[in-house]
């Protein structure tokens, strides 16, 4: 359950990274590289972290994913 919490705490940052990312390197065929960035930030910040990471990895691809459908990359790079 803590994990779950702490998780949910993170989610903000998450996404304001992510979003970060997006705007300085906007575009397909990156993605790699932009969740390592991602990656690489989270355990700059905090190396404890980095043993959240198999939880991380795939609730980032989930937000990605819904920004891709719902077009909010689009609409971040046009503001």
């Amino acid at each position: 359950m803590q994990t779950i919490i702490v998780i949910v705490q993170l989610l903000p940052a998450l996404i304001a990274a992510i979003k970060a990312i997006e705007e300085a390197i906007p575009g397909a065929g990156q993605g790699e590289a932009k969740l390592a960035a991602v990656r690489g930030i989270i355990e700059a910040v905090d190396a404890s972290y980095k043993n959240l990471w198999p939880q991380l990895q795939p609730i980032i691809g989930v937000l990605v994913g819904l920004f891709n459908k719902t077009g909010a990359f689009k609409a971040a790079a046009g503001s």
